[in-house]
């Protein structure tokens, strides 16, 4: 009798795997891929970088605690010849320094911008000044007081 249920069981689950097996083998179409040429080129992309405070020739002084980062941008006037000359304090760190095109203002082609970390505690200055590369002729003067905590 166990043998005769031991062969009902097998023949059952083959009965059941067979057709399963079967109809897998048939849905299996061969496909082929089709991929059009592409011209790789390569692209410069420039990463953000994350910023805490933004100043411009409104702000003064800021309070900032150590590891954060400023942004600061000034505006410019290519035609002139004047270009910002920026000083830090010991406790400030220069992340990076750019220019941006403006559009649309007045007597201003470009924004000149410094990111600036707060590396060290107490009274920071950040400086700059207006001059023409080739004399000593100085335009505006900004600074920028900074209390790291």
């Amino acid at each position: 009798m166990d043998r005769i249920v031991t062969f009902l069981l097998l023949l059952v689950s083959a009965l059941l795997l067979v057709p399963g097996c079967i109809a897998d083998e048939q849905a299996a179409v061969e496909t082929t891929e089709i991929v059009a040429d592409v011209e790789v080129t390569e692209e410069a992309v420039e990463e953000a970088i994350a910023f805490d405070y933004t100043a411009d020739m409104n702000t003064t002084a800021l309070n900032m605690t150590s590891g954060q980062v400023v942004l600061v941008q000034l505006p410019e006037d290519e035609t002139t010849g004047f270009e910002w000359n920026a000083t830090l304090s010991e406790g400030l760190n220069l992340v990076s320094e750019d220019h941006m095109v403006a559009e649309g203002i007045e007597n201003v082609t470009a924004f000149h911008q410094w990111y600036i970390t707060a590396v060290n505690a107490g009274e920071q200055i950040f400086n700059s000044v207006e001059m023409k590369e080739d004399s000593e002729e100085i335009g505006t003067e900004y600074t920028l007081n900074i209390l790291v905590e």
